[in-house]
């Protein structure tokens, strides 16, 4: 008897074969001993792991490191980066020059955006140079998620900048944001789908528990770019409402 098991999350993956692994040993003991030959056990059991068939934890923990690595770092870039402006007032130029806030946080967020993008290629190639991590799906679809996640992220940055007046505060305040819900409710640990309540709507108010889905279906399940539209979506949609969000609380603060 052949068992596939889905090995993208090796500490899941071990726990279900212990499972099914006694659950038909001790079918297989019973049925044995009703036989007339005697107590021989009738079948082997063979468990076998799809997608990590290597059982090895780095294949799952890598793609989770690169999806921690962008939601903490630009979020945390972009908003010191509006926070230092309030700190030495030079945010007052925005009062009075021609640019509209929507413009002002646009060319606040493009450089984060374009460090992030280079910060993610670099993360991949070190995944699959360095560490030996094959990346068995699309490319593209990994990068147009990346980007999306980004995108996301340095729109989270700038949204809480509105909120914090020093960089002090600005650090602390990203790190818990964004560490609590991308470690414990993104699937970084456990699968997404395992959780319930309100762990399970915290996972899916954060861009974080999307792009890791995209991360690992890219490395780990061989996914191209037509599996993650639903992802890309959510993704888009956080990046615009944190933009908006952001554009709404800083004009209002200007006014």
């Amino acid at each position: 008897m052949g068992v596939i098991i889905d090995g993208a999350v090796p500490f899941l993956a071990a726990n279900v074969r212990a499972y099914v692994t006694g659950v038909l040993g001790g079918y297989a003991s019973t049925l044995g001993r009703e036989l007339p030959q005697g107590p021989a056990t009738p079948i082997t059991i063979e468990p076998r792991f799809s997608y990590n068939q290597e059982f090895r934890s780095i294949y799952a923990m890598t793609p989770g490191v690169i999806m921690l690595a962008l939601i903490l770092i630009p979020t945390m870039l972009t908003a010191l980066g509006v926070v230092r402006e309030k700190e030495v007032g030079s945010i007052v130029n925005l009062y009075a020059s021609p640019a509209s806030v929507g413009q002002y946080l646009m060319g606040k967020q493009a450089p984060y955006v374009a460090l992030a993008t280079i910060s993610y290629f670099m993360l991949v190639a070190v995944a699959v140079i360095v560490m030996g991590v094959p990346l068995k799906g699309s490319l593209l679809g990994l990068t147009v998620g990346g980007i999306l996640f980004v995108l996301s992220a340095t729109g989270l940055g700038l949204l809480i900048s509105t909120f914090v007046s020093s960089q002090v505060a600005a650090i602390f305040g990203t790190s818990i944001i964004c560490l609590i819900p991308a470690v414990n409710f993104s699937g970084l640990l456990y699968p997404a789908s395992t959780l319930t309540g309100i762990s399970r709507i915290v996972g899916l108010g954060f861009p974080a528990s999307w792009y890791q889905l995209i991360s690992l279906g890219c490395f780990t399940k061989g996914l191209g770019t037509s599996s993650f539209w639903p992802m890309y979506m959510a993704l888009a949609a956080f990046g615009s409402v944190y933009m908006l969000a952001a554009r709404l609380l800083l004009k209002k603060q200007e006014a």
